[in-house]
């Protein structure tokens, strides 16, 4: 089968390859794939600037299938069903956080298209406990962003703590900006959404899903705009989104006493942090990783019940043939979510 395959680390060294199809384990399930997300870690692993990952890998962790094989031992997975599957692969299962149940923090957790082989190909071969069958009403194409959308859940519901009527500012309107704003939006919160001009298409997209405001930094004040809304008190939650340093401070500045600061953007170096105003505010910081299954079941319920709209984030929608199209696009800002899918 042929596979989007990083071949070793620094800059390029990616290639369609043929490699050979996975073989089924027990306990294991095989996926035929039938849409995979690009990621912003894909691109960083792709130009190099990503060094967490071991070559040579088949890249990609967002995706949806079918079932076509299910290994000894599994049972309630039939053939044919449709699926989507977190990334885990496997974890140690003794550790303290394996056992809390907070297995994304797992050192030994094994990610599909980081440790091992991922979705940009043919077939994926994962633990039946990672596998999520979809509801009737959600297609394959929003369920290939049932992982991105796990991790807005897991860092605005599980992570920090939204309730209704509360503000939230999102700084950067990308898949998971734009993901973490329709979370709060189903839970009853007012959201802001922050870009650069660059981002006038997603902006606008953010009007369209619910934000009540959206914001271009290069025209207008943050801070001054989310002071004006709260009238002058500040936002509940803010969501830095951006992996900015740029956009860290205004969060510190834009956020209420006592407000929560949601880190769900990685900026790749140190980040300077105004820790006076973050101890004099009360503020919490707070990072967030991957998901959890919790964080999963919920995503498929507001997938399930139109509270998100998955499908409205895809732009671009390629054969896995044009991976180095959707690799530009994604890595210039030009689209919003682009799915690979093997057979075009």
């Amino acid at each position: 089968m042929k596979a989007l395959v990083k071949q070793a680390k620094g800059p390029g060294n990616m290639a369609l390859l043929d490699v050979a199809e996975p073989r089924v384990g027990p306990g294991q399930v095989k996926v035929k794939i039938a849409h995979a997300g690009i990621c912003g870690t894909d691109v960083h692993i792709a130009s190099g600037e990503f060094f967490h990952y071991f070559p040579p890998l088949v890249l990609g962790h967002e995706f949806s299938g079918e079932v076509v094989e299910t290994g000894a031992g599994v049972e309630g997975i039939p053939l044919g069903a449709r699926v989507t599957a977190e990334p885990t692969k496997s974890t140690c299962r003794v550790c303290p956080h394996c056992i809390s149940g907070r297995y994304n923090r797992c050192e030994k957790r094994d990610i599909a298209g980081v440790v091992s082989n991922g979705a940009f190909t043919d077939y994926v071969v994962t633990r039946a406990e990672s596998i999520h069958r979809l509801p009737d009403s959600v297609s394959l194409k929003a369920a290939a962003l049932s992982e991105p959308l796990a991790v807005c859940v897991h860092g605005v519901c599980e992570q920090c703590s939204v309730r209704e009527g509360d503000f939230v500012l999102i700084m950067g309107p990308g898949a998971i900006g734009l993901g973490c704003a329709q979370v709060a939006i189903a839970h009853g919160a007012r959201v802001m959404v922050a870009g650069a001009a660059k981002d006038a298409h997603r902006l606008a997209l953010a009007r369209s899903l619910g934000a009540e405001w959206t914001v271009n930094v290069e025209k207008e004040n943050v801070l001054d705009r989310a002071l004006a809304v709260t009238k002058g008190w500040g936002v509940d939650l803010a969501v830095e989104a951006a992996g900015a340093p740029g956009a860290l401070e205004v969060c510190v500045e834009a956020v209420r006493k006592g407000g929560e600061i949601l880190q769900v953007g990685l900026p790749g170096a140190p980040v300077p942090v105004d820790m006076d105003r973050l101890a004099f505010k009360e503020i919490r910081l707070i990072g967030t990783f991957g998901q959890k299954r919790s964080a999963w079941l919920l995503a498929l319920e507001l997938l399930k019940t139109g509270r998100v709209d998955a499908e409205a984030m895809v732009s671009d929608m390629l054969s896995l043939d044009e991976w180095e199209r959707g690799f530009d696009i994604m890595a210039r800002g030009a689209g919003l979510k682009v799915l690979l899918a093997p057979e075009g």
